[in-house]
This record gives C-alpha cells, sequence and structure tokens, in this order.
C-alpha cells in the first residue's frame, strides 16, 4: 500500500511539529513504521498510524488539528500488540526459550541488532518480524 498525498504531508507536518530533522523523520518512520519513505510502496496503514503516534507523544499527546490523544487511540485499535506478543511468547516457548533468551533474540544482530534491549520495548513494526522470525525457525526445525 502506498500512503495518500494527505498521509504524506501529515507526516512531515507532524515530524516539523515534534522538531525532528528530515534524516531523524526517515529514521522513525523504518523504526517505528517500518518504512523508509513516505513515497514506499511498502508503507502500510499501521506503520503510518504506529509514527504518528510516536510524533504525538513528543508534541505532549496533541498534535496541531488533532484531538488530543487521536494517534495513540489508533496506534491501539490498528496495533494490536498485547495479543502479538502473547503468540511471540507462545512461539518462544515451543522452541525451548525462556524470557531472558528472548530478549536477547530481539536484542541481538540477526534482529534488532540492539535497537530494542527486550520484547517489551518492540513496537509493532518489530513484534511482527520477531513473530515472522521465530515461525520460519519453528518450520525449519520440523523439517
Amino acid at each position: 500500500m502506498a500512503l495518500t498525498d494527505g498521509q504524506k504531508k501529515a507526516l512531515h507536518s507532524a515530524a516539523r511539529q515534534a522538531g525532528f530533522s528530515d534524516p531523524d523523520r526517515r529514521l522513525v518512520q523504518q523504526n517505528i513504521g517500518g518504512f523508509y519513505s513516505a513515497a514506499d510502496r511498502t508503507a502500510s496503514r499501521e506503520g503510518f498510524i504506529a509514527v504518528m503516534a510516536f510524533y504525538e507523544g513528543h508534541c505532549g499527546g496533541r498534535l496541531a488539528g488533532c484531538t488530543p490523544g487521536y494517534w495513540a487511540s489508533e496506534d491501539a485499535k490498528a496495533n494490536p500488540t498485547d495479543s502479538m506478543v502473547h503468540r511471540i511468547n507462545c512461539e518462544a516457548k515451543a522452541l525451548g526459550m525462556s524470557p531472558r533468551q528472548l530478549d536477547a533474540f530481539v536484542a541481538g544482530s540477526h534482529m534488532t541488532n540492539g535497537k530494542f534491549d527486550t520484547l517489551a520495548a518492540c513496537p509493532a513494526y518489530w513484534l511482527r518480524r520477531v513473530l515472522q522470525a521465530l515461525l520460519e525457525i519453528r518450520k525449519r526445525k520440523r523439517t
């Protein structure tokens, strides 16, 4: 999915309002939303919402033109992290990983390379990547 022109403008405006430079905005988009550029075809609705919620948090819970807390509530609806964390924990347990080993896996060079030191610190984009990795590991162990 590509972002609409309105969504692209909203991302840039929110980043400016939050005081982020252009390189920092791209870093936030990559690490929080999972896309490097607003024109990136891999940008998802969930990623866009997560980035907007991040900027909203840096602006004291309110972005210009939005109801206070709007993006945080939309992020909670669009990114069901609690259920994803539960599924990740179940997959890790099935692989014989302890919670400490799972956190080490998340922080390791093969996953977030230290960007996030625990599973609880991961935004939705990285939770999806961790889950995909664990599912692949289980699939390979079965064959």
